[in-house]
């Protein structure tokens, strides 16, 4: 037991709360923390990116989570599971000691149901750490496979500053439909997705970069897309990395909200802006057609109005 009444075991031979199944109790390694007794069970996975440049944001939310759930915890109270987990790699001195794929295996998933990479050499040939940078990899293999407790809401925090495929300063058509695919996983799982995009390596003999204003824009938009869709919130780093300790607080207490149910092919708005042009064409051309019958069947020498109601009386 920790300060805080918080409990957390870092032990490779199991648990400090009696509350975690056994099948849990069976997985090696596992940064976990399990608290409160709120009248809503919660479990949230946080989950972060695990390249080079993400550094001082994991050892920075490591540091606060603990006070976050402790204020969390007073706020809005829960029966709270938080696990931590890396993609594809881990931090030392931090809670994320564990990937996703290896506590996902731990519970008896075969790796080659996960779509988690092993590390490659991209058109350069060189290896970017890119697998380390799957955050939607990641977000699909969890809403899958976790072992998410039957009457808890789902919520998954997912952290990385670059491309969510595979990294990178520029905004790829895989990325966008791995993108749709992790949204809909997320759905189907009813886990809400909170997403935080750190502060981007600027300096220019980092190859990964963004490239211009526009192109951080594009990706920063699928950050708030995967998000917004469902149901969770998006945060960037020019909120301020010392707020991480506010960041965790509201997502935990948004987290307790079960999602809305988000279709996205109807809250999407940009599918019927796409579309509008063709249904105001489409109004437009029945209004015609309406006015040329009306004209058609009421005669304009017909002043009388008796009259003109009785020419113009549709028979069935």
């Amino acid at each position: 037991m920790t300060e805080n009444n918080f409990e957390f075991d870092n032990n490779k031979d199991g648990f400090a709360s009696s509350d975690i199944t056994s099948t849990l109790m069976n997985v090696s390694n596992l940064s976990q923390i399990v608290t409160g007794s709120g009248p809503i069970a919660l479990d949230i996975v946080i989950i972060i990116d695990t390249s080079g440049s993400m550094s001082d944001e994991s050892t920075d939310l490591s540091q606060q989570i603990d006070i976050a759930i402790e204020k969390a915890s007073a706020s809005c109270p829960s029966q709270l599971r938080a696990t931590f987990l890396g993609i594809q790699g881990t931090w030392d001195n931090t809670k994320f000691d564990q990937t996703v794929s290896n506590y996902l295996t731990g519970l008896g998933i075969s790796q080659s149901s996960l779509q988690a990479r092993l590390p490659f050499k991209e058109i350069d040939g060189i290896d970017h750490a890119g697998n380390k940078e799957d955050l939607c990899r990641a977000v699909i293999d969890v809403s899958h496979y976790f072992d998410w407790r039957d009457d808890a809401r789902r919520a998954i925090f997912v952290l990385g500053d670059e491309g969510m495929e595979g990294g990178g300063g520029i905004l790829t058509n895989a990325a966008v439909l791995k993108n749709n695919e992790a949204i809909f996983a997320a759905q189907n799982a009813h886990a809400k997705v909170y997403t935080y995009q750190g502060t981007p390596n600027d300096d220019p003999s980092n190859i990964d970069r963004f490239p211009t204003l526009a192109e951080r824009d594009k990706i920063t938009k699928e950050y708030e897309r995967l998000a917004l869709e469902t149901g969770g919130r998006s945060y960037i780093y020019t909120t301020g990395i010392a707020n991480f300790a506010l960041v965790l607080q509201e997502i935990l207490c948004d987290s307790l909200n079960p999602p809305a149910d988000l279709n996205t092919e109807v809250s999407n708005c940009t599918s019927v802006c796409e579309y509008l042009p063709t249904i105001l064409l489409t109004v437009n051309t029945l209004a015609e057609i309406i006015n040329k019958t009306i004209d058609s069947c009421c005669p304009k020498e017909i002043n009388k109005h008796h009259e003109t109601s009785k020419l113009c009386e549709c028979k069935h």
